[in-house]
């Protein structure tokens, strides 16, 4: 089972809801629910409600740690087929489509990257990024990826460096499965008012919570680092508070920004979801 929806939109209450009912155990697929150092940021499960369920991939990650949708499936089958051994429900709950998608369909099997490789693309992101996406555009046409999703960029780059092939002939071939067992999914789609409306106060709610105060912290860590090279500060609210914080952004300014940013998500999410939760490759 897997309970999807938009940010704010009650998969929380929902899961633990049914986890409790049905023997479950809740599974997270929210990227940023991964990291243990964004809780406030991230609408982490409060204390009280890890309390109510049994939950899995909450937390794992340190702050500087990276990770890909597939090495988060490949947890998360590992957990699956745990709860289904112990005769519990799996309950897979979060807004990250992409992963849920990958799990669900499977990931297409790309070649190894040896560590020279590697070495040598970050060099390249680092220092001549414009050369490293346009190689990438040039071989791999078809794969329709924007300048700034350097992530992707990187590791088509990387593909294509260390197999001589494009990565969208990878993307071709038969995809590597997880889980083979039917879906049921459970589909939390608020009136978008009534969920705009919700993300506004759930950011003042953060706010009060301490949300500077837990950005502040996680800079601290860092130490002068880029923090921008990590998927950690890719969660909504951590770009707009360090610039309030260095003076960039007013207060108003940047409760504005978040509300707005969170809201733009809430409806890149619903959009995915309702194009993709019907379709019989997912369901």
């Amino acid at each position: 089972m897997a309970i999807v929806g938009a940010t704010a939109s009650g998969k929380t209450a929902k899961a633990i809801q049914l986890a409790q009912k049905l023997n479950g155990v809740i599974i997270n697929c929210d990227r940023f629910q991964l990291y243990r150092d964004l809780k406030i940021l991230s609408a982490y499960p409060t204390d009280e409600e890890l309390l109510l369920a049994p939950h899995k991939l909450f937390g794992i990650l340190n702050y500087d740690e990276n990770t890909s949708a597939f090495e988060w499936a490949k947890l998360a089958t590992t957990e699956i087929k745990k709860a289904q051994q112990d005769s519990q429900l799996p309950i897979v709950v979060g807004g990250t489509g992409m992963y849920l998608n990958i799990l669900v369909n499977g990931i297409s099997s790309l070649p190894d990257i040896p560590q020279a490789v590697r070495d040598k693309g970050t060099e390249l992101a680092n220092n001549n990024f414009d050369a490293m996406y346009h190689e990438v555009s040039q071989a791999t046409p078809d794969l329709n990826i924007r300048f700034e999703q350097h992530h992707q960029i990187i590791r088509a780059w990387e593909v294509l460096t260390a197999s001589g092939k494009p990565i969208t002939y990878f993307y071709q071939q038969p995809k590597i499965k997880f889980i083979e067992d039917e879906w049921k999914f459970v589909y939390l789609n608020p009136p978008r008012a009534e969920l705009y409306n919700k993300i506004n106060r759930r950011f003042d709610l953060m706010l009060e919570s301490g949300a500077i105060d837990e950005v502040k912290a996680l800079l601290s860590k860092f130490c002068g680092l880029n923090i921008e090279k990590y998927h950690i500060f890719k969660t909504i609210g951590v770009k707009e508070i360090v610039k309030y914080l260095n003076g960039e952004l007013t207060y108003d300014e940047m409760q504005s920004l978040v509300k707005q940013y969170s809201r733009n998500y809430a409806k890149r999410q619903i959009t995915w979801f309702n194009k993709y939760i019907h379709c019989p490759e997912l369901v």
